[in-house]
């Protein structure tokens, strides 16, 4: 991890702390939406495991909320970066009428 991060470590109210790995734009294409930017954000926790945040949750049409996938820390930048992409697109039908992307306002 990265050693200046370690700094935020002196200071009794740091809870927790994250190193940004990376942050990539990807733009998804569907039947209704049309092409859709969205972000994802790598970051490894003080753990030294790797996390990510996305910018958009999809919500297939037939459901009232998107499914937010529970996230536990990968040992890979590469397997936080899969993750990320089976939240974005577990669900996923590039032609379901209904279907909405909801921002992810953490992000």
């Amino acid at each position: 991890m990265n050693e200046m991060g370690k700094l935020f470590d002196d200071y009794e109210y740091v809870a927790e702390r994250y190193t940004i790995i990376g942050e990539w734009e990807i733009w998804v294409q569907h039947v209704k939406l049309g092409k859709t930017r969205l972000a994802i954000r790598i970051k490894q926790g003080r753990d030294e495991l790797f996390y990510h945040d996305v910018s958009h949750f999809y919500q297939p049409g037939k459901q009232s909320a998107p499914d937010v996938l529970e996230q536990s820390g990968q040992h890979t930048p590469e397997a936080a970066i899969r993750h990320a992409m089976n939240q974005v697109l577990t669900n996923f039908r590039p032609d379901d009428a209904k279907a909405e992307w909801i921002v992810n306002e953490n992000f």
